[in-house]
């Protein structure tokens, strides 16, 4: 899961929360918490190899992260007031939103990724955007790094290897906040988020490094394949009795 969410700059929350649902059989709402508290070092691993990279753009990044700050603590507070099926259902809904982001994007000619200045409107859009991927990080766990990418992307006009490590430059810090919410709620479990991060910390490291020898079109085809297979998975999981 570390792998995967340093290679595609999404936190591996992603594929976590599936993996901890259907593998360790914690509830939706455990896992969720389990997983943005992991997000924490796969983003810490992957940024520190985005940041040497020259890949990562600090610039944007301090300008998105008050949002993604905000829609993170917010959405925690929230999640505990609803089911356990409604927070798979609501995943699944989010995965394939993302799909259609990302099948449906129209190409873009690469920039620089580490100077090329943003217009005062795409900055406004992209904290629009962060907000919400920072309520969808605080909400499912999954580091809104799914939303974060395809804005960057679509948006910012950056490459996906530039957004992806601008990504997880980004998750840190809301995936902290959000983590602190899901531990005060009682619903966070210690001991399991201290396993999980035995493996995503290295796993975040090794992921960052494959980005930069992995073709943008791979990525975006690992992305939608393994999304689909999620959303899947997590539609069977919220509509079961």
């Amino acid at each position: 899961m570390g792998v995967l969410g340093g290679l595609l700059g999404v936190g591996g929350g992603v594929f976590l929360v599936p993996f901890l649902v259907f593998a360790a059989g914690l509830s939706a709402k455990a896992a969720v918490a389990v997983s943005l508290c992991c997000v924490i070092g796969t983003s810490a691993a992957a940024s520190a190899v985005g940041g040497r990279n020259g890949l990562a753009r600090l610039d944007i990044s301090l300008a998105i992260e008050p949002a993604l700050v905000v829609g993170a603590v917010l959405a925690s507070a929230l999640v505990g007031r609803v089911s356990d099926g409604a927070v798979m259902v609501g995943f699944a809904a989010l995965m394939a939103f993302i799909v259609v982001l990302m099948v449906v994007r129209r190409r873009r000619q690469p920039v620089d990724g580490a100077s090329a200045p943003l217009s005062t409107v795409r900055m406004i859009a992209l904290s629009v955007a962060a907000f919400w991927s920072g309520a969808a990080s605080g909400f499912f766990g999954v580091g809104g790094g799914v939303l974060v990418v395809p804005a960057l992307v679509m948006i910012g006009r950056l490459p996906l290897k530039s957004a992806a490590a601008t990504s997880s430059l980004c998750l840190m810090t809301s995936a902290a906040c959000g983590g602190m919410v899901h531990w005060s709620s009682g619903i966070l479990e210690p001991d399991v988020v201290a396993a999980a991060l035995v493996g995503v910390l290295p796993g975040g490291f090794l992921g960052a490094r494959l980005q930069r020898r992995v073709k943008d079109s791979i990525l975006e085809k690992v992305f939608v394949a393994l999304a689909a297979t999620v959303i899947a998975l997590s539609l069977y999981q919220g509509l079961s009795p």
